[in-house]
């Protein structure tokens, strides 16, 4: 299935998934600075230009008001819903800016409300959102943690990590599922009833 490659800010020296033929690849702002970084050229800006030092010769352009109810990630978002996507993979999307990470992961749970999925990719570490199940087909290290979003997320699995679970309930005011880790074996992650919050380290290698 065909996936929308969001690029936003992040120095994106690693690339855990590239765009394929037939994806959409949009540049959110400075994302398009980043793209130029690693010879990929984006099908579309989306901007408000509030971090770009000159509008680029490029087209098409979609142009922001910089006062505005959503970021341009967030716009960018919207524009692959109305073009038929529902996979989206975003770079740049957890940083160094709280607040902004923040607001990915609400959009990350929007996304899974709209019928689709995402991946947000960091420099220093990513996440995802899922009501079902999530797996790692790579070898991953680091850090690993899930939180429930939901008041109670119950039927919560995992396996493969340093700590294995198996049909446990994790609480949004309980942080349980904090600091586990990768083993050098695949991990699923799976849950029957509420939403999880899946948080990894991003390693570069």
């Amino acid at each position: 299935m065909s996936r929308v490659f969001i690029f936003g800010a992040l120095t994106a020296k690693y690339l855990p998934e590239t765009p394929e033929e037939g994806d959409l690849v949009i540049a959110a702002d400075l994302g398009f600075e980043r793209l130029k970084e690693i010879s990929i050229k984006p099908d579309l800006l989306v901007a408000d230009f509030d971090s770009m030092e000159e509008i680029p010769d490029f087209e098409p352009i979609i142009r922001l008001d910089q006062r505005k109810d959503f970021t341009d990630i967030a716009c960018a978002i919207n524009l692959g819903f109305e073009r038929g996507f529902t996979q989206f993979v975003i770079y740049g999307g957890a940083g160094e800016k709280l607040d902004h990470s923040l607001a990915n992961i609400q959009l990350c749970s929007d996304i899974l409300s709209r019928g689709g999925s995402a991946v947000f990719y960091g420099d220093r570490e990513s996440f995802t959102v899922i009501r079902e199940s999530f797996h790692f087909d790579r070898r991953q290290e680091g850090r690993l943690s899930v939180f429930s979003l939901t008041e109670e997320s119950r039927g919560v699995t995992i396996k493969g990590a340093s700590y294995e679970v198996e049909s446990v309930t994790l609480y949004r005011r309980t942080p349980l599922g904090v600091s586990n880790a990768f083993v050098g074996r695949e991990v699923d992650i799976s849950v029957k009833d509420g939403e999880l919050l899946i948080i990894w380290q991003t390693v570069s290698k």
